[in-house]
């Protein structure tokens, strides 16, 4: 029926979006979840710890430890005691993550913003206010599952 074949082009679309992500990340010789991390620490230029991080991208915990441990045996990320948080640690992008960001994830950030300049401005709101709308009735219904 026709919902149900409606349900399956939106999954397939995000899967082509998720599939996009991961093939850049292979490209520049990361996993996704490091790409995710160094999303967050470059693009935000916010202070984040492994929990944040996780939840930002709704990911296991674990994922993100292991993601963060190999980016700084590759030196691209640092950890460093949060002086109010006994057992918590922000994760920074060292200047050799920071130069690798600039010259590997611009691209990326690029081709995002121009996809979106390609589209009128109300098309842009109108796409986000559909995701969002989307997101929070989904959620509703799972919920009544979980």
């Amino acid at each position: 029926d026709k919902i149900k074949e409606q349900n399956m082009q939106i999954n397939r679309i995000l899967q082509e979006f998720d599939d996009q992500y991961h093939r850049y990340a292979v490209h520049i010789g990361i996993s996704e979840p490091a790409l995710w991390v160094l999303y967050s620490l470059y693009a935000e230029n916010s202070i984040c710890t492994q929990n944040t991080l996780a939840q930002a991208w709704s990911c296991p915990k674990q994922t993100i430890n292991f993601a963060i441990s190999g980016l700084v045996k590759k030196g691209l990320v640092e950890l460093s005691p949060i002086p109010s948080a006994r057992n918590s640690k922000s994760v920074h992008l060292t200047e050799e993550g920071k130069a690798f960001c600039t010259e590997k994830l611009s691209p990326l950030l690029a081709a995002e913003e121009q996809s979106l300049l390609r589209m009128q401005e109300d098309e842009r709101a109108l796409l986000l206010t559909l995701l969002e709308k989307q997101k929070d009735l989904f959620t509703e219904e799972v919920e009544q599952y979980l």
